[in-house]
């Protein structure tokens, strides 16, 4: 098995700069971790993402194997004396970065798990308990904030990815909490199936993927914890594996779902699934007048909306999704008899006509990139050039530029508002294609939820909040590249979701249907070969925690609005930017959620095991009796 482990993470390794792994240590990361050097940016998106595809699709294969095993035991003095007979990889320190490359940590020899079989699990965190040993479980190191990160020690569960059972008749898939979501989508595909929604990217394990909140964007469709109808946590208390439900569970089940791998190991999980299904997408550019008042109707027009705003430019993208089969009669498409005296929209060839090729769509970027070659005295390759994507060479004109000018912030963001209005069309795809789109490089996210009306009746914060924010952004000079992305969900029940109603003695229309908008913001960071000294990102990451993040709280004061668990920093220096931000969390839940959720790791990890900076800071430590 140490075989298969160690050719599984080559295969990782294999897709990342080989300048990134340090001769006495381990590197390991997501499929969107690491710098992405000026060679990588050569090759297309779409090629690019396949490289990445392939690697892991490798490393799935290599670890797949690893079948999922009952809970026996297994005598720890045979695990110690297996580790004693490990090659010298295993006495190397582990160094994780973070796929936005904004956190990393490193652990000592034996700080670092990959457990092989579920009772490897069960049995590495059982003497975490008994020997007060750290164990944080992380997934694929996706969030932005490290949330998963703790170098007193920590679990992956990338080899625990087996998907258990596809129940047809019950609508749900069983699946070890490592596997990852495309990888559930993969094996739900050949039954025509797929997951309710996903979130932009398919790369989480699907422990993170609803551990943190994970949401994609639908008015009337909930966040992805409330797809969870069961699951199995691994506990460092006397109470070792716990499987829950709503109805063996009731409160603790919402608790655990989205418990922010605080309350156990999430190892198995059971998730609501539907009838895989094709999306119409239409791209349209809007002015900010437009979009502000054809927002109620796009709401409820379409099963997927979302804008993203272009500062310093009248425009907004809004990309909308719905079924193919059920199209909106005001929506993309053409108009026909349905053949029952009424009428319906389908899609036809001349509809998925483009109007732009992807040259001419392309074209505003790829000049503006060689204007600012040729300023800069560098030659001008055109197979490279003509060789990139959107998301490369909006990377690359970034990076050749500086990144905190508001003037050059404000030419690339012009130059992307003409690629969009030359992209606008309607395309077709089946839902999990569609469903996610490029993030684009590394970066610095920080996105809020707030509550905006309900469904029915949506009020005016979700415009109001962001017209403040650009007004904000433009009159203080803050370099906000494009785009403002904002999407809407449904509540969750889940009592420290973000999108949570909070806690209430009985249902009313409002909770019921409550609507939530969700505002990300970003600051793009140079790759190493454009920021070798790493100088540019230490002054990007200082604009974004000082004035951009500070400024999207500042505004939204009034809204109620709180941070996405991947995305919130926090501090306990007052002076730092995030200082003051664990206190604000912690008002916005209330006592009774915070209380509840220290109850439940009182009961599942009374010595705090599990927990990491991020948590103690907001729930507070353990009490010095445990």
């Amino acid at each position: 098995t140490m075989a298969s482990t160690t050719a599984a993470r080559n295969a990782i390794k294999r897709c990342f700069p080989p300048k990134q792994i340090t001769t006495n240590s381990r590197y390991f990361s997501s499929s969107r971790a690491s710098a992405v050097p000026a060679s990588s940016i050569l090759f297309d998106h779409d090629s690019r993402k396949q490289t990445w595809a392939t690697a892991l699709l490798t490393a799935i294969a290599v670890t797949s194997s690893v079948a999922f095993t009952a809970e026996t035991t297994t005598a720890l003095a045979e695990e110690d004396h297996a580790n004693d007979d490990n090659n010298e990889e295993e006495e190397e320190s582990t160094k994780i970065l973070n796929w936005s490359g904004t956190h990393s940590v490193e652990l000592a020899p034996g700080k670092y798990h990959e457990p092989e079989t579920m009772d490897e699990l069960i049995q590495l965190v059982s003497k975490s308990y008994h020997e007060g040993t750290h164990i944080r479980p992380v997934g694929s190191a996706l969030s932005p904030n490290g949330l998963s990160f703790d170098s007193r020690g920590m679990v992956c569960l990338s080899n625990l990815d087996k998907i258990i059972e596809i129940n047809k008749e019950n609508m749900t898939v069983t699946v070890e909490a490592g596997a990852r979501v495309s990888h559930v989508l993969d094996a739900l595909r050949p039954h025509g199936l797929t997951l309710p929604n996903l979130a932009s990217i398919a790369e989480q394990q699907i422990g993170g993927f609803v551990s943190v909140g994970a949401h994609g964007t639908g008015a009337a469709i909930p966040p992805c914890d409330e797809f969870v109808e069961a699951l199995k946590i691994v506990t460092p208390s006397e109470h070792g594996v716990v499987k829950m439900t709503e109805e063996s569970h009731g409160p603790m089940f919402k608790l655990a779902r989205l418990g922010l791998g605080g309350l156990g190991i999430l190892s198995e999980v059971t998730l609501k699934v539907i009838p895989a299904h094709r999306l119409v997408e239409q791209t349209i550019v809007l002015t900010r007048s437009e979009a502000k008042e054809q927002l109620p109707t796009l709401l409820k027009r379409h099963k997927h909306v979302r804008y993203m705003w272009i500062p310093y430019e009248d425009a907004v993208v809004v990309v909308s999704n719905d079924p193919e089969n059920d199209l909106p009669l005001m929506g993309p498409g053409t108009e026909v008899d349905d053949g029952n005296g009424g009428k319906k929209k389908i899609v036809t060839v001349e509809d998925l006509e483009p109007k732009y090729s992807k040259d001419e769509k392309l074209a505003p970027l790829r000049e503006f990139l060689r204007k600012l070659l040729k300023s800069k005295g560098t030659p001008i390759d055109e197979e490279t050039i003509s060789g990139m994507g959107f998301g490369d060479l909006r990377d690359f004109i970034l990076a050749s530029g500086n990144m905190l000018d508001p003037d050059h912030i404000k030419r690339c963001n012009k130059v992307e508002h003409e690629f969009w209005a030359k992209a606008q069309g309607i395309e077709i795809a089946p839902s999990d294609q569609k469903l996610q789109f490029d993030c684009g490089g590394q970066q610095w996210v920080y996105e809020v939820c707030f509550p905006v009306g309900t469904y029915g009746i949506p009020n005016s914060n979700s415009m109001d909040f962001v017209e403040e924010l650009l007004k904000e952004i433009e009159s203080s000079g803050i370099a906000a590249p494009s785009p403002i992305e904002q999407r809407w969900s449904s509540a969750s029940t889940s009592p420290l979701s973000p999108a949570s109603v909070g806690p209430r003695e009985y249902e009313t229309y409002e909770s019921q249907n409550a609507l939530f908008s969700w505002v990300g913001v970003i600051m793009y960071l140079p790759s190493e070969d454009f920021d070798p000294t790493g100088f540019r990102r230490e002054f990007i990451t200082q604009s974004f925690k000082e004035e951009y993040c500070k400024l999207v709280r500042k505004v939204g004061e009034k809204y109620g609005l709180m941070c996405h668990w991947a995305k919130l920093e926090v501090s306990e220096d007052p002076s730092d930017p995030s200082g003051g931000v664990a206190e604000s969390v912690r008002n916005r839940f209330g006592p009774e959620v915070v209380g509840a959720f220290n109850a439940a790791r009182d009961l599942y990890d009374p010595r705090r095991l599990l927990s990491c900076s991020l948590l103690d800071q907001i729930f507070g430590p353990p009490s010095p009796e445990k």
